[in-house]
C-alpha cells in the first residue's frame, strides 16, 4: 500500500512539475514577443517636415519610391508598396555589406500628414516606415525584424532634392509649370 501511495505521490508531483514548466515557457514566450513590440514600438520611423505644398510633397514622394505601390491615398496621406525582397535587389547599404537571408521581405509605408510649424507656416509631415519581416517556413507567422532606418533616411533625403530642385525649376522658369 505504501508502494502505491509512494507512486501516486511520484507521479502527482512529475504531473505537477510538468505543468509549472510549460506553464511558465508558454509565459516566457509572451514575454519575450512583448520586449520585441515594445523595442519596435519605442523607436520612431524617421520623419521630416517640408514647408511645401502639399500637392508637391505627394508628387515627390511618388517620384522617388522606386518600388511598385500598392496602397496610395492622396486623401488620407497613406502611400504603401509592395513587398520587396533585399536578395532580388532590393535595398543596399551604402557600405557595401548585407547580412539578408532568403526568406525577409519588406514593404515601406510613407504617410504625410499637414501641420503648421513652430514659425506659423504651414507644412508636411512626412514618415517612412519599414516593415521588416523573416518567413521562416510556409506555416509559421512572419517574424518581425527591426530596421537599420538607413533606406527610410535616403527616402527622405531625395525626397528634399527632388522638391528643391522642383523649386528650382520653378524659381528660374516661373511661366513654366514642371510636372513631377
Amino acid at each position: 500500500m505504501k508502494k502505491e501511495w509512494k507512486h501516486q505521490l511520484t507521479l502527482l508531483s512529475l504531473l505537477g512539475i510538468t505543468s509549472i514548466l510549460f506553464l511558465s515557457s508558454c509565459g516566457l514566450m509572451e514575454l519575450q514577443e512583448d520586449k520585441v513590440n515594445k523595442r519596435r514600438s519605442a523607436i520612431l520611423p524617421p520623419s521630416r517636415v517640408f514647408t511645401y505644398s502639399y500637392d508637391s510633397v505627394w508628387r515627390s514622394a511618388l517620384t522617388v519610391l522606386k518600388y511598385s505601390i500598392t496602397d496610395q491615398n492622396q486623401e488620407t496621406g497613406h502611400i504603401e508598396t509592395d513587398y520587396v525582397k533585399p536578395a532580388d535587389g532590393g535595398w543596399t547599404r551604402p557600405d557595401g555589406t548585407s547580412n539578408v537571408s532568403a526568406g525577409v521581405r519588406y514593404k515601406i509605408a510613407i504617410s504625410l500628414v499637414r501641420v503648421r510649424t513652430e514659425n506659423g507656416k504651414t507644412g508636411v509631415k512626412v514618415t517612412v516606415d519599414k516593415k521588416l519581416e523573416r518567413i521562416k517556413d510556409f506555416f509559421s507567422d512572419p517574424e518581425p525584424l527591426e530596421s537599420d532606418h538607413l533606406e527610410e533616411k535616403a527616402i527622405l533625403y531625395r525626397l528634399e532634392r527632388e522638391l528643391v530642385i522642383d523649386d528650382a525649376l520653378k524659381r528660374a522658369n516661373p511661366e513654366v509649370s514642371t510636372p513631377l
